[in-house]
């Protein structure tokens, strides 16, 4: 069973140019020049209930911009998306009582420290008790599968 669906999802962006010079600014508030930005082009996917889909890719190439479409945040330029049988952009509340979603920046991290030191560390910053940090972090590993590829430091 699909529990995600997207079928030849597209999402432009309209952004303003700006023009050079003083003439050029009046200029751009009277009759703005527009240009049109294609940040997801024409794709298609299916993810079977159990399955865990990860989107790799550089900067700019639309992964954010497609899950805030699968989420409901931003509605697709054309395509379908079922997500849970729902469509996000017509049903984005009751979507969100059943999914999650975590958007991170590498920036946000300390690549010097092992992922178990970073919730260690921001743990502390926001006054979280260490046992409560303790298990979020064992929930984590567990939601996420990733206690294979966890590594811990004394």
């Amino acid at each position: 069973m699909s529990i995600i669906q997207v079928k030849n999802l597209n999402k432009e962006f309209k952004i303003k140019e700006k023009e050079k010079g003083i003439k050029g600014s009046i200029k751009s508030i009277i009759k703005p020049k527009y240009r049109i930005v294609k940040a997801v082009n024409d794709i298609s996917f299916e993810v079977e209930k159990g399955e865990i889909l990860a989107f790799i890719g550089p900067n700019g190439a639309g992964k954010s911009t497609t899950i805030k479409m699968l989420t409901g945040i931003l509605y697709p330029s054309s395509g379908e998306i079922k997500v849970m049988e729902l469509e996000p952009s017509k049903k984005r509340k009751m979507l969100s009582h059943k999914i999650g979603t975590v958007f991170g920046q590498k920036e946000q991290l300390w690549t010097h420290l092992t992922p178990y030191d970073n919730f260690k560390f921001f743990g502390a910053i926001y006054d979280i008790p260490n046992n409560e940090i303790e298990e979020r972090i064992e929930d984590l590993k567990n939601t996420f599968e990733i206690r294979r590829f966890y590594k811990y430091t004394s």
